[in-house]
């Protein structure tokens, strides 16, 4: 069993996000005088999304800027408080790298000057929710775009890593964070309509990403695990050895959360596949998930999606 205790966070189900996750963020920023649309897509897939900028006449500062991570983490408190009982897990506070915010929402063309305002509306909503809940709370700093990135750029990643600074401005933001804030990385290959933005040729951007973040990781913010995504949307976990040969240099000093949990292969596939990691890494997982949560599938696939990571937990 990988655990005594099965569950190590408990996300709060992005209850007014739920499957469209950034989008309705960024509408909300609109719906604030934050942003305009710049042009208009259909969010059908990532390169079909609508791109904003800046509110005509206006700069954007994080003054201007509610993400709404904090009400969510409001709303769901009490709730988590009375389910959680006297156990030992926390609510985890899924929120996107301000890099992937910003990707997302101005495009690359708009990043550069706009980026700072994203970073400090994320910093100023992490530390009132270190403020409101203290340690139970974790925060996962979702790294889609960076991620993203060093898969379709493989095998440069490294140099883009170096160039744009990716894992650098992931553990820049938890350095902004307050002292003694908990964290998750969740590397992430996206999801929009179950599709991922990019596939992986094999672990190796992934494990790279990973070292260079925990390598750079501030002290007295906890970085309590990485989560990495070893399948891509609709598609499995591939069964080949090879794709997971690169794991052998992972070197986090923390947990990792392999991300093969999916619905179309069998269970005993699924096992043969978290055995194959096991290999790969030398050594049990620390945990299993879904390569990209649970909040862009139906119900029915969700419920299928924890039996089952249950049940890996479980493989002696």
């Amino acid at each position: 069993m990988l655990s005594a205790e099965p569950l190590h966070t408990l996300p709060t189900g992005e209850t007014h996000r739920y499957e469209f996750y950034i989008q309705p963020v960024i509408e909300e920023l609109v719906r604030q005088g934050a942003l305009e649309v710049k042009r208009q897509g259909t969010w059908q897939s990532s390169r079909q999304r609508t791109l904003h900028r800046p509110a005509r006449g206006t700069r954007l500062t994080a003054d201007r800027m509610d993400l709404g991570y904090l009400r969510e983490t409001e709303s769901v408190l009490p709730l988590f408080h009375r389910l959680r009982g006297d156990r030992r897990f926390a609510l985890q506070i899924g929120m996107p790298t301000d890099f992937t915010l910003a990707f997302i929402a101005v495009g690359p063309g708009g990043l550069r000057a706009n980026r700072a305002a994203f970073t400090a509306a994320t910093v100023r909503e992490i530390t009132a929710i270190r403020e409101l809940a203290g340690d139970d709370v974790v925060i996962q700093l979702e790294a889609t775009a960076e991620l993203v990135l060093a898969a379709r750029l493989q095998p440069a990643h490294r140099w883009a890593d170096a160039a744009l600074g990716l894992s650098r401005g992931i553990a820049a933001l938890a350095a902004a964070a307050p002292e003694g804030t908990r964290f998750g990385v969740h590397l992430c290959l996206g999801s929009l309509h179950n599709r991922a933005r990019a596939r992986l040729r094999d672990t190796g951007p992934l494990v790279d990403l990973a070292n260079a973040v925990a390598r750079q990781w501030p002290k007295g913010r906890p970085l309590e695990f990485v989560h990495g995504p070893l399948a891509a949307g609709e598609v499995p976990p591939p069964a080949d050895p090879a794709f997971y040969a690169p794991l052998r240099d992972l070197a986090l000093g923390t947990r990792f959360y392999a991300g093969l949990v999916h619905d179309t292969p069998s269970a005993a596939e699924q096992e043969e596949t978290l055995r194959t990691v096991e290999r790969a890494l030398g050594r049990r997982v620390d945990g299993v998930a879904s390569a990209c949560g649970l909040g862009r599938v139906p119900r029915d696939m969700a419920d299928r999606l924890v039996t089952r990571a249950n049940a890996l937990a479980s493989t002696p």
